[in-house]
């Protein structure tokens, strides 16, 4: 009798812990691209004065993201959580997601008159691919991207999402810029997104960081897809807070969506932003990008702000089947940037890709300016 006992005593046991095994691997895995954009088509929203353009609905009181199933994290808009194999990312996950506590409020959205567009290239022809990496000359980038050789969106290899953490930079007028009567504003935006390195068409998410001579200064972050949207501010940052993006991919002409949060302000957007024109979405290139928008009436980028460095300390892809992709890592297609001033004669922010052989950019991206932007202005 006593045997039949702890046998059903194991037996219930055995059941309970496969239960448990059951929930944490369905709480655990990743829903696929293609049911994600069928989870983000049905999800609440809240409209904006911005035509096309809507927030997801905030989660109800009590919602435990940690507990949430990924599903229930998408309908929200939230990031569904990485493999449980990859711990660092998990735990930077975590982070993250606990923090996202204030949804930006959509009635403060703000249109900004300018752009984060398509890469500028230079006159100059890029030089011969090395290695699986090819670099180039930008007036408005500096940076890196994975690239493929897509002219349509294919529902394995487009790249459609990809992660950053990084620092809001400090916006200070280029040393000296003051002096010659150079006023600005100057303007520094840093993104993550998808396209627009060799394509007219990029969905991007990021910080603005911006100063001039007067000592006014301005920090935001901002969505964008171009050329349907301008860029689209949601909420005030700090320099030096941290931050987090996540841009999300879709095929062509769908809708698109991008995460933003300033975890140290626990203040967040999730944003939902329709199709209106371009050429639609390709999923050719994933980038990690320091920029400066568009443009003057010159027809350059605005002028760039010295923000003399720059860091993007943890930076990931993926295609549409799930393979993971790190900036500048060996065995995939890689594209630098380094931009340049208005004349082409001198450049003035580099991207500096550190890591081990395969694991080159994923943990460290380092941007610095250089000539003009430290000493100077780019443009009077």
């Amino acid at each position: 009798m006593q045997n039949q006992k702890w046998q059903r005593v194991l037996a219930v046991a055995t059941v309970v812990v496969l239960v448990a095994s059951f929930t944490t691997l369905a709480v655990a895995q990743r829903v696929s691209s293609e049911e994600r954009n069928s989870i983000f088509a049905s999800a609440a929203k809240e409209a904006t004065k911005v035509n096309g353009v809507s927030l997801f609905a905030a989660p109800p009181k009590g919602f435990d993201p940690l507990k949430a199933s990924n599903r229930e994290l998408l309908s929200y808009g939230l990031p569904q959580r990485p493999d449980a194999s990859d711990v660092k990312n998990t735990a930077k996950w975590e982070k993250m997601i606990v923090a996202a506590k204030h949804r930006a409020d959509p009635s403060k959205l703000e249109v900004k008159s300018f752009s984060s567009r398509e890469m500028m290239p230079t006159k100059a022809a890029a030089t011969s691919e090395v290695d699986g990496t090819v670099s180039y000359g930008s007036y408005n980038w500096s940076g890196i991207a994975n690239f493929n050789a897509l002219a349509k969106w294919n529902t394995k290899t487009s790249f459609d999402e990809v992660i950053s953490y990084f620092n809001v930079p400090v916006a200070q007028p280029p040393f000296g810029a003051c002096g010659n009567n150079i006023t600005g504003p100057f303007y520094q935006v840093a993104w993550n997104g998808i396209d627009g390195a060799f394509n007219g068409d990029v969905v991007q998410g990021g910080t603005l960081s911006a100063a001039d001579c007067s000592g006014d200064t301005l920090y935001e972050g901002w969505t964008e897809w171009y050329p349907s949207y301008s860029i689209l501010a949601w909420f005030y940052v700090n320099p030096g807070d941290d931050f987090v993006t996540e841009t999300l991919g879709a095929p062509g002409f769908s809708t698109q969506y991008v995460f933003i949060e300033d975890i140290t302000l626990q203040t967040y957007a999730s944003v939902s932003m329709a199709y209106q024109s371009g050429p639609g979405l390709v999923g050719k290139s994933a980038e990690y990008i320091v920029e400066r928008p568009c443009c003057a009436s010159n027809g350059y980028p605005l002028a760039l702000a010295n923000y003399i460095f720059e860091f993007m300390g943890y930076n990931y892809a993926y295609d549409a089947y799930g393979t993971l992709f790190y900036p500048g890592n060996v065995g995939s297609h890689n594209a630098i940037f380094t931009m340049v001033d208005d004349a082409d004669d001198q450049n003035i922010s580099i991207p500096l890709i550190y890591g081990t052989a395969g694991n080159a950019g994923r943990y460290s991206i380092m941007f610095e300016n250089e000539n003009c932007a430290y000493v100077g202005g780019c443009t009077p």
